[in-house]
């Protein structure tokens, strides 16, 4: 099996683009070299320009095109504009290839978008690329505009190779400036077996190092030597708040033996050392404990806990949910269509929800019925009663917790939010409480609370900020007036 199977999406093509003076966009090389659909377009002349037509004195490329291949400014603002243009687009024959007529455009784009990454889908192929332009005297049209572009399936996910994409177009960039690659015709053959090795060598290993040899075509380049590698892509970390509750995706003691593993070789000491903090916070990860609940357990400042858990859920060791209460509110998502088609989901699922994995306790297709009747915005109570839930046979907070894990169900917030804020006692009961010091403190948490009430803070955090339990908190809420909630 190769690397790419394993980590990362696979190199289907790879080919080079450049506009040509006289063509226009071409692709000048490929591999496979008959991977991309280039059928030539008909181009109709926009005027007629003196001497060789695409070139002016002392000229650069300019973002005012509408044709998307760029025109040429002088500094005096005289403005020659390309003399060609596309004037249809030709799909190719055969539909396997990529069909570069379509993304031209996008290809050799405008100025906006050089020295940028850009994605586009074709067919059944997703392309990314990094358009470059070299500005120069010695080049016709005073410019020179290339794209090394990879091509993937369409529905792979390419964040990892955005940095691969990015350095081989700057490594082709010096190249080209330093020792003339790209523009002189001699540099095809080096261009093709690197072309070709990137492709193997990327899709086999994850990494490529190659040794060009130049001599010939550059003296100050005669050996090159050009080394990329690829890298899991991680998204960046969410913002955690005291009210989440970090779920385990991993086996935190295989974690620390592997960790050790690496630093010590082969022998692994018993007393395995790991982060401080880390070590202390995984101790009280059991799925149920929220943020400052943890940081309490372990007389640990909450920020540093919250760090902690930056830090394992930027590394996909955790996820997060809210607190399970029997009262919280589920809906359906988009995603909930997965669990009738997927059977390692399935699987996954029951071994998960049932009662210490017991394979007789609740089969497949009863769990895939319960996930249907999540609907109308019932409490986790109400759900139970009407579905007759076996609570002996079915983990109920597993269940819900599974959904929301692989988003084929998402928590309804309830948001109270106070429309008047008046206070209903009379004079003498008002001077009679401030009297003493602990109605003052009372009175200012008491404010504390409705100052939330806003909108913009749902009863999870409200409960958690103030230190206070669900049911002592709607105690409270239900004793005020003008108090409304959405559920979002």
């Amino acid at each position: 099996m190769s690397f790419s199977h394993r980590a990362f999406p696979e190199i289907r093509a790879i080919f080079l683009a450049q506009f040509h003076p006289d063509q226009g966009p071409i692709v000048r090389l490929s591999i496979p070299e008959d991977a991309v659909g280039a059928e030539k377009n008909s181009y109709a002349d926009l005027g007629a320009i003196k001497g060789e037509g695409s070139r002016c004195r002392n000229g650069m490329l300019s973002a005012e095109n509408s044709t998307g291949f760029g025109t040429f400014v002088d500094d005096s603002a005289e403005v020659i504009e390309l003399i060609k243009r596309p004037a249809r687009s030709i799909a190719p024959a055969d539909s396997s290839k990529i069909d570069f007529n379509s993304i031209q455009t996008l290809v050799i784009p405008k100025l906006q978008l050089f020295d940028r990454l850009v994605t586009v889908n074709t067919g059944k192929y997703k392309v990314m690329c990094y358009p470059l332009c070299i500005k120069g005297d010695n080049y016709v049209r005073n410019a020179f505009i290339f794209n090394m572009c990879f091509a993937f399936d369409i529905d792979a996910d390419t964040k990892c190779y955005g940095p691969v994409v990015k350095r081989v177009g700057c490594l082709l960039r010096e190249l080209e400036i330093t020792g003339k690659l790209l523009s002189n015709p001699e540099g095809t053959r080096p261009l093709l077996g690197m072309m070709r090795q990137l492709v193997n060598k990327l899709n086999e290993h994850g990494e490529y190092q190659i040794e060009l040899d130049l001599k010939g075509i550059s003296q100050p380049m005669a050996s090159t030597g050009i080394s990329i590698k690829l890298f899991p892509y991680y998204e960046a970390p969410k913002d955690i708040e005291p009210y989440h509750v970090p779920v385990k995706i991993i086996d935190f003691d295989i974690a620390k033996r592997k960790s050790a593993q690496t630093v010590y070789q082969a022998h692994v000491p018993s007393d395995i050392m790991w982060d401080l903090v880390l070590d202390k916070v995984t101790d009280y990860i059991d799925n149920i404990n929220h943020v400052r609940r943890i940081a309490r357990l372990t007389a640990i400042h909450e920020k540093t806990v919250i760090l902690a858990l930056k830090h394992l859920d930027y590394f996909g060791c955790i996820k997060l949910v809210d607190i399970f209460r029997f009262g919280n509110v589920y809906e359906g998502q988009h995603h909930l269509k997965d669990i009738f088609r997927n059977a390692w989901l399935q699987r996954e699922c029951h071994r998960y929800v049932t009662r210490d994995g017991q394979t007789g306790s609740i089969s497949i297709e009863q769990l895939i019925q319960l996930y249907s009747t999540i609907r109308n915005r019932k409490t986790v109570a109400e759900w139970i009663i009407e579905n007759d839930i076996d609570v002996d046979r079915l983990d109920v907070r597993r269940f819900f917790m599974f959904g929301v894990l692989h988003k084929m169900l998402r928590r309804v917030h309830c948001y109270p939010v106070l429309s008047k804020l008046q206070d209903q006692r009379s004079p003498d009961d008002r001077e009679a409480s401030s009297s003493s010091e602990a109605s003052k403190r009372q009175n200012k948490s008491e404010l504390g609370t409705l100052d939330m009430l806003d909108g913009t803070h749902h009863l999870d955090e409200i409960c958690i900020l103030e230190d206070k339990d669900m049911d002592t908190m709607r105690e409270f809420l239900d004793q005020q007036e003008g108090i409304n909630y959405m559920y979002l």
